[in-house]
């Protein structure tokens, strides 16, 4: 009589590990076809690209590039000046600001948002300005720019007398590196203040 072993697979008679036949190989096969679309699909080279393409829902093959294509190398601010009731034009102000980073912050951060919000719109519209040209007053990201100024125009003005208009601009930075002085990127047009409607 054969002696049995039970914690080996196979020794009650059972079939064992390599008996799964046809269903196990087409499985395997399946999840290694994944896997190499997978691992070719974060080459940065977007020829690549083609079959995660066919995935519609963007979830079966996933996609790891974190810095895709290339990293952001710098910040973008908005600064803006006024036009006073009375005459004459303010200095250029910060309209966004970029926080001092520290270790809480990895933990938690919600600031962090506003500022990658910011990031996305001022990229949109350098986007857009290089594929349409100069006229960008229509552009979803404009308006959002402009509305946001406006609205930090009018916390600045609070109860005293509003100003007449305000213009601003996004300039590129590249943060902690001062060597480098800021490049100018795009400058609105005037835009007149309405104290009635704020945002125009």
């Amino acid at each position: 009589m054969p002696v049995r072993f039970p914690d080996l697979p196979g020794s009650d008679g059972s079939a064992g590990p390599g008996a799964g036949g046809l269903p196990a190989a087409l499985a395997l096969g399946g999840l290694a076809a994944w896997f190499t679309v997978t691992v070719l699909s974060q080459h940065p080279s977007r020829e690549f690209d083609r079959v995660a393409e066919r995935d519609r829902t963007g979830v079966a093959v996933p996609n790891w590039r974190f810095f895709a294509p290339e990293p952001a190398q710098h910040d973008y601010h908005v600064l803006y000046r006024t036009e006073a009731a009375g005459g004459g034009t303010s200095g250029w102000l910060e309209a966004s600001a970029i926080s001092d980073r520290r270790p809480s912050q990895m933990l938690w951060f919600p600031g962090r948002r506003r500022e990658k919000g910011l990031f996305d719109v001022c990229s949109e519209l350098i986007t857009v300005m290089k594929r349409y040209g100069a006229d960008l007053t229509g552009a979803p990201a404009y308006r959002m720019l402009r509305n946001s100024v406006a609205r930090v125009v009018e916390t600045a003005a609070g109860d005293g007398t509003p100003p007449l208009g305000f213009q601003f601009v996004v300039a590129r930075h590249t943060g902690h590196d001062t060597g480098h002085p800021p490049d100018y990127v795009f400058a609105s047009p005037y835009i007149r203040y309405d104290p009635a409607d704020p945002y125009p």
